[in-house]
């Protein structure tokens, strides 16, 4: 199987969008950067961007390493086959290029591609890939996937979805790559960092009150496919705002009495996030994020008095 599909991605009304993506046949992935680094004079843009860059690369030679061998073992058995004087070397090399490709681990691919990342900052990460006919995704944070199938009505169910990584309200679990003295010296004397957040950066640095998760914290999802499944993947812009049921709600409304498997991708990709997008204007609409905010708002606002500034003001916290 190979993924056939779109992205939309919606830019801030002002500053730099730190979400990042991906899109080729066998992977698919989304980073969220968190936008607190902008306190240190620093964009998590360049984070999320390269982690997600990183994985593609990654997973892109790993393909073509695997081409190279299956070419290398094709030629050394019909070498082999031609030594021995076997006019039969045609069946070992047909049963080579169609030996199954490698499966991939995207858990180990995320742990490289972070390894990889020469930036400061830090994202959520969340990345599939398709081994044949098992879909594999590795996630980190509270971007989430969720893959739809269709009945003979072709009426749109949720088969697997993945779950928040969060270590309290709002602040989920994120890789990261802390600024060093140097670095944190330069933005002082560049004045890269806010005047008004100088005190409370030195403070949390000294400290060392940084959430940072390593790679290996990914919960895994495995599972087989079916030909014309739908398996979207966003950031906390999409599921902080919308309701499954509303996600649901607009992918029927595209489909539209249509065939699902002759509706665009695009299409549905458009009419989710505009309606993610309107749904964030509202002041008067529930959402999941406002939900879960109401029914935790006193124990929020009591850990906010008791912690430092920083914490209660930083996104890397909150």
């Amino acid at each position: 199987f190979r993924f056939y599909g779109a992205a939309k991605m919606i830019k801030k009304d002002s500053g730099l969008c730190e979400d990042a993506f991906f899109l080729q046949e066998n992977a698919a992935g989304v980073s969220d950067g968190v936008g607190g680094w902008s306190d240190y004079g620093i964009t998590s843009s360049s984070f999320s961007r390269s982690l997600m860059k990183n994985c593609s690369s990654l997973i892109m030679c790993r393909e073509k390493e695997d081409a190279r061998m299956r070419k290398a073992s094709c030629d050394s058995s019909m070498q082999d086959s031609i030594l021995c004087g076997s006019e039969d070397f045609s069946y070992s090399c047909r049963d080579e290029q169609s030996r199954a490709p490698p499966v991939i681990d995207p858990s180990v691919i995320l742990a490289r591609a972070y390894e990889r990342n020469p930036f400061v900052g830090s994202a959520t990460a969340l990345l599939c890939v398709l081994n044949g006919r098992e879909l594999a995704c590795a996630n980190i944070g509270d971007s989430k996937f969720l893959l739809i199938r269709f009945d003979e009505k072709d009426s749109p169910f949720v088969v697997l979805q993945s779950k928040l990584q969060q270590h309290v309200f709002n602040t989920p679990y994120q890789l990261a790559k802390i600024p060093s003295p140097v670095e944190i010296e330069y933005g002082l004397q560049q004045q890269l960092i806010p005047p008004d957040d100088i005190a409370d950066v030195l403070v949390e640095y000294e400290t060392l009150e940084f959430c940072k998760d390593p790679p290996e914290v990914a919960e895994l999802y495995q599972t087989s496919i079916q030909e014309g499944d739908l398996l979207i993947l966003a950031t906390d812009g999409l599921f902080d705002n919308v309701f499954l049921d509303e996600i649901m709600g607009i992918i029927r409304k595209t489909i539209n009495s249509r065939p699902h498997n002759k509706v665009a991708p695009k299409e549905i990709a458009n009419a989710i996030a505009a309606f993610a997008y309107k749904r964030s204007k509202s002041h008067f609409e529930k959402s999941p994020f406002s939900e879960e905010l109401h029914k935790l708002s006193l124990i929020h606002i009591c850990r906010c008095r008791r912690s430092t500034l920083c914490r209660s003001r930083w996104s890397p916290y909150h």
